[in-house]
């Protein structure tokens, strides 16, 4: 009886065994499913992130048309008056006092039919400051052929056309340049188109006389 009852507590002891067991068995598993969904989800995540990581760099280094760089606009409001200039610079450098007076009589016209409502705010105020000087020296040198007088005034003349083209630049690039020699020696300044030198204070005597100091 005793050998009955010991043989019975060993089976049960076994099956409670294999209980556990099987027990521990499913735990482990269902332990390795949570951490294999835990990591897919992460991963999901991970990608989730980088690819919003790309959208927003995408997004700030693509360029807003609004605050798109802009082309820069010349100045066309006194184009006339400029080519004009040129036209008595070039005249004096060949000592032709006649076409410096012709010249300087175009100039003349085209300070006059300058509407100043129809500058931008900068350029009215530089013209509304150098207006009538510009207009003094134009009607001396209109006034007389005698290169010597028309010089004097084209000292002046260039000085202030100078602080014009500063306000209101030309369309195409214009060379401030100087000539060191006029005036026994005291110099003074001219606007031309071209970069090489035509001194339309020396003339035909030193026409190469002089440098670029600015470029406008």
């Amino acid at each position: 009886m005793k050998r009955i009852i010991l043989i019975a507590a060993v089976v049960l002891t076994l099956a409670a065994c294999n209980n556990a067991t099987s027990t521990n068995t499913d735990a482990s598993h269902e332990g390795e499913n949570i951490s294999t969904v835990t990591d897919s989800v992460k991963g999901v995540t991970a990608v989730t992130k980088d690819t919003t990581a790309k959208a927003e760099t995408v997004t700030s280094n693509t360029v807003n048309p609004d605050h798109a760089a802009q082309p820069i606009t010349k100045n066309t409001s006194f184009d006339d008056l400029y080519s004009a200039y040129f036209d008595l610079k070039d005249a004096l450098a060949r000592d032709n006092g006649q076409a410096a007076q012709q010249a300087a009589k175009k100039m003349e016209a085209v300070i006059a039919k300058v509407e100043v409502t129809k500058l931008e705010a900068a350029s009215a105020a530089t013209w509304k400051q150098y207006q009538r000087k510009l207009a003094f020296d134009t009607e001396h040198i209109a006034g007389i052929d005698e290169n010597g007088h028309q010089r004097e005034h084209f000292v002046t003349l260039s000085k202030n056309m100078y602080a014009l083209m500063k306000a209101a630049k030309p369309e195409t690039p214009v060379y401030y340049q100087h000539c060191p020699m006029y005036n026994e020696g005291k110099g003074a300044y001219w606007l031309s188109k071209q970069k090489a030198i035509d001194n339309p204070y020396l003339g035909k005597s030193m026409p190469t006389c002089g440098s670029t100091v600015e470029t406008i």
